[in-house]
């Protein structure tokens, strides 16, 4: 918008500075009609104003895309926090745990099937999140110091509980096999439920704060 507006300023200073010059040399535009020069007013800015709409037109529709990248942001952190929430429910159904009743083998052996799954969507998630944090600076928008910060601590945390749980869903269908080594089990489920809750903290952080706070629109 700011280059439609200094245009327009540098077409109404042409057309001073031609009036001004016509008034030096006005013998020459004896013979020219006031219609004339109407009409090529109007039509000139006409021409101007289309201009000036066009500009800002083309302005409004950048800052809609950029709203429209970031709340795609957002719905890719939604995704990972879904999925993150359904290896939290599945791990709870099938970890050892003192006082609830084992289930049977085969119940068991299809949610360590259904958890690999998961896994495999939360892999798809954390792509889209990374792609649609790419996305933000094409469209110039900038997550905010704390939430650029939290991007990466939330990137790391991921790391670590696809490793925790790739482990933990091996302990677990050894464990289904032969009862043994629970404490393996017990050791890793810990350290998931450890990991998750502090990934679960840092994403609820945007929601306390409103999506005006978790972004820079340039």
């Amino acid at each position: 918008m700011k280059y439609g507006i200094r245009l327009f300023v540098a077409l109404c200073l042409l057309v001073i500075g031609f009036c001004i010059g016509a008034t030096e040399y006005k013998n020459i535009f004896s013979d020219v009609k006031w219609t004339d020069v109407g009409m090529l007013l109007v039509t000139f800015f006409g021409f101007v104003f289309g201009f000036l709409t066009y500009f800002q037109w083309l302005n409004s529709k950048r800052r809609d895309d950029s709203y429209l990248a970031a709340k795609k942001y957002i719905a890719s952190i939604d995704e990972v926090e879904e999925f993150l929430h359904e290896l939290f429910f599945q791990y709870e159904h099938i970890c050892p745990t003192p006082g609830l009743a084992i289930e049977n083998k085969d119940i068991s052996i299809a949610r360590i099937e259904h958890l690999n799954k998961v896994l495999n969507y939360l892999y798809q998630a954390r792509r889209s999140l990374y792609k649609s944090h790419r996305e933000l600076g094409f469209w110039n928008v900038m997550l905010n110091d704390d939430f650029s910060e939290d991007y990466e601590a939330i990137n790391e945390m991921l790391d670590s509980i696809s490793v925790v749980s790739s482990v933990l869903n091996n302990q677990l269908f050894h464990f289904i096999e032969s009862n043994e080594k629970i404490n393996d089990v017990v050791q890793s489920k810990n350290r998931f439920d450890e990991l998750s809750k502090k990934t679960h903290q840092i994403i609820q952080r945007r929601v306390q704060c409103g999506f005006k706070a978790v972004f820079n629109f340039g």
